[in-house]
């Protein structure tokens, strides 16, 4: 059963403070269970009434490569750090995976939230947030816990108990994450405040690859689920414009070009190196392009700036690049992005052993 109040306001604040910036979009009631069509498999045993799945909110986006819409089923999460364990993570993965199997087929989740036309998918997402800001540890040691020094190795997830079917999927957003996301997206609203980003005219960079291609003609794309959770994503972005009112007309105030968020360590000169390497592979990297590359990891490296330095200058020298190249790389910005984990602060919540 959906729960409401404080879920409500988490589900609010992911859409319209975090998720929205990376052009998704939110439709249908939050909060509301459906009617399982499948109780046979999903019905617990000693349940006597009429069972359902929850839904606590249903994000959409337009995937390039696929050009088709893909709705993510979404389960909201927040829990103290310590307080997580593999069964919880495993009853909600387990959960998700039933309720996005009605999903596709139930006539009224579709009616509620498949608004887009043409073809789509049904997906699940778990949304781990950790209300305290207090987790340290890597979230996907509960799926593949490391050896200790002494005794036996902790309790993991078991996989096997989760039943997907074919073509099933769930993403994870877990909290390291969603403070790189909300890192990011603090930054954009900085960059916006400052006039150096467009606060519209922007989407996210797909490149034109062997075995997948764009099939999308817009010009500003939202970002996929892969692409927030990749090392970096690169975002293209329209010039910044102000009204100029001595000369009675819009400005510019700063060009268009690109910006690239970085999720890596950046830690040695070699990130970068292929950094730029792919950046040229997907001809960004052209000597035309204002490009500003902003590290917003949790635990970036302090010298990331000199790692830069080092891999622009091994860059150029590699490919033998004349001074007015030089000169373009010397004009890549390289900023380190302020960390921000305070989103939301509330009780642990949601965690039930049973759905």
């Amino acid at each position: 059963m959906a729960e409401n109040g404080p879920r409500e306001d988490l589900a609010k604040l992911v859409a319209s403070k975090l998720l929205s910036r990376f052009k998704w979009q939110q439709y249908g009631p939050i909060d509301q269970d459906f009617p399982c069509i499948n109780e046979d498999e999903h019905k617990p045993e000693d349940k006597t009434q009429a069972h359902t799945h929850p839904v606590d909110v249903v994000f959409h986006y337009k995937d390039p490569y696929l050009n088709k819409t893909i709705y993510l089923n979404t389960d909201l999460k927040s829990y103290a750090a310590g307080s997580l364990s593999p069964r919880m993570i495993e009853n909600a993965l387990n959960s998700l995976g039933k309720t996005i199997n009605c999903a596709k087929r139930s006539e009224e989740w579709i009616k509620k939230y498949s608004t887009q036309p043409g073809l789509s998918e049904v997906r699940g997402l778990l949304f781990v947030y950790n209300h305290d800001n207090d987790f340290k540890h890597n979230f996907y040691d509960f799926f593949y816990p490391p050896k200790p020094d002494k005794g036996r190795r902790a309790t993991a997830v078991n996989l096997e108990n989760i039943k997907l079917t074919t073509g099933q999927q769930i993403h994870i957003i877990e909290p390291r994450t969603i403070t790189y996301l909300m890192s990011v997206v603090g930054d954009m609203n900085e960059l916006i405040a400052e006039c150096k980003f467009p606060r519209n005219e922007y989407g996210f960079f797909y490149p034109q690859l062997t075995y997948h291609k764009v099939l999308n003609a817009e010009e500003y794309l939202p970002a996929t689920i892969e692409t927030l959770t990749s090392p970096f994503m690169i975002l293209k972005h329209g010039a910044v414009k102000e009204y100029d009112n001595s000369k009675g007309e819009l400005v510019e105030v700063h060009p268009e070009g690109y910006v690239v968020y970085y999720n890596g360590k950046a830690n040695s000169d070699l990130e970068f190196y292929y950094l730029l390497d792919l950046l040229s592979n997907y001809q960004i990297l052209n000597a035309k392009n204002k490009i500003r590359i902003r590290v917003a990891s949790i635990d970036k490296d302090d010298s990331l700036n000199s790692h830069f330095v080092r891999a622009r200058e091994k860059y150029a020298l590699d490919w033998g690049y004349d001074e007015d190249m030089k000169k373009y790389l010397d004009s890549i910005e390289i900023f380190s992005v302020s960390i921000q984990k305070e989103f939301y602060s509330s009780e642990e919540r949601s965690w039930g052993l049973a759905k």
